[in-house]
Parts: C-alpha cells; structure tokens; sequence
C-alpha cells in the first residue's frame, strides 16, 4: 500500500457534525466487521460459498461508508469471484486479505473513537 493511501476517510460522516452518531457507526463497524469476516471464513471452509457472497456485500456497503477504500476493493472481489463460484483458492486469499486490512484498520480505528469520545 502507498504510505500516502488513508486506511479511511471519514470525511463524509463528518460533515454530518454529529459526534454521536460518528461514535455509533464506528463502534458498530469495528464490532460487525469481526465478526462478519470471522463468519466469512467459516462459510468459506464449510463450502457455502453463496453466503461468502452475501457476506462480501454486506461488508461493503459499512466500509464502502467510511470509505476504507482497500478493503473495499478486496470484498468487491470476494463478492465477484464468490458469485462466479470459479476460483477458490483466489477467494481463501482474499478473505485472508480482508482479514489482514481490516487488522491494520481496527487501532487507528480505535484511536479515533476514543479521540472523538474524548472531545464529546
């Protein structure tokens, strides 16, 4: 990745000026996003690959919301190849990706809600 590249941009949700809902939807994200990739691997290694599908566009929709544009484009893929049910050993990649972004989200993630409730 691109040392100038954001993990996230907020920016968006900000321009709401509401510090409140901005605590909600990051603490949901952080706590919905574990879980969902943790489901997705499973579905993964249980052979279910439509709810990998399901699961993919689900995440991209909350990331897609505070624009973690990295991870985004790898549930994007995750979504396409889950969909065409070709490449599974290109999708166990990628989900192992998605984890590993979504690690290098959750502290700076973290360290922003805890800025933000700080200065509520």
């Amino acid at each position: 990745m691109n040392m100038d590249e954001k993990l996230f941009d907020l920016s968006f949700l900000e321009q709401m000026d509401d510090t409140g809902f901005l605590v909600e939807i990051i603490t949901l994200y952080l706590h919905d996003t574990e879980i969902d990739l943790l489901e997705m691997k499973q579905t993964l290694n249980d052979g279910n690959i439509d709810a990998v599908s399901k699961t993919a566009h689900k995440l991209k929709s909350s990331t897609g919301m505070i624009q973690a544009n990295t991870l985004f484009a790898i549930l994007q893929n995750i979504e396409a190849i889950a969909k065409a049910g070709s490449d599974i050993p290109r999708l166990n990649e990628l989900v192992q990706d998605a984890g590993k972004q979504f690690d290098q989200l959750r502290a700076p993630l973290q360290l922003h809600l805890k800025q933000l409730q700080s200065a509520a």
